[in-house]
């Protein structure tokens, strides 16, 4: 059944090449979020799964150490790629996928203005059981309308 792969502890090298593939891979673009002063890196943001055809993304955020949470690195951080994705890759939409029981993550995307559009129901089983998942998305039409709030 498994026969055709292994699984193993990376080395450096390996883990090089996986971050290569990653950031050259043209249907995913991947930021790191780095402190201004320190230049410690704080988390990543990225937009993945990028359909180049019909003009939409997944975007998604992590803010690794939780003492660096709810300090509004991470609005600010979508808040370029958002920029960057509408107004230099020309992409239409962007869409998110949180999971229900993620209210930092929520918040966050309802106060970036994303609209809520759907729900995949037990989608994802996390810790104690099944759980619902909400996909947020920002339409470039929308993103345009409110191009002051972006760029504040």
């Amino acid at each position: 059944m498994f026969s055709e792969f292994f699984i193993s502890v990376p080395n450096f090298d390996e883990i090089e090449i996986w971050y290569n593939s990653l950031i050259n891979n043209n249907r995913n673009k991947v930021f790191i979020i780095n402190h201004v002063e320190s230049k410690a890196p704080l988390g990543m943001v990225e937009i993945s799964k990028i359909d180049w055809k019909n003009r939409n993304g997944h975007i998604g955020i992590l803010i690794g150490n939780k003492v660096n949470r709810q300090k509004g690195y991470a609005s600010d951080a979508i808040k370029i790629v958002i920029k960057l994705a509408f107004d230099h890759w020309n992409l239409n939409k962007l869409y998110a996928v949180v999971a229900e029981n993620n209210l930092p993550s929520i918040k966050l995307f309802e106060k970036l203005k994303f609209a809520k559009e759907a729900v995949l129901k037990e989608s994802v089983y996390l810790d104690s059981g099944y759980f619902n998942q909400i996909i947020f998305s920002l339409l470039k039409k929308n993103y345009e309308q409110e191009i002051g709030f972006y760029n504040s």
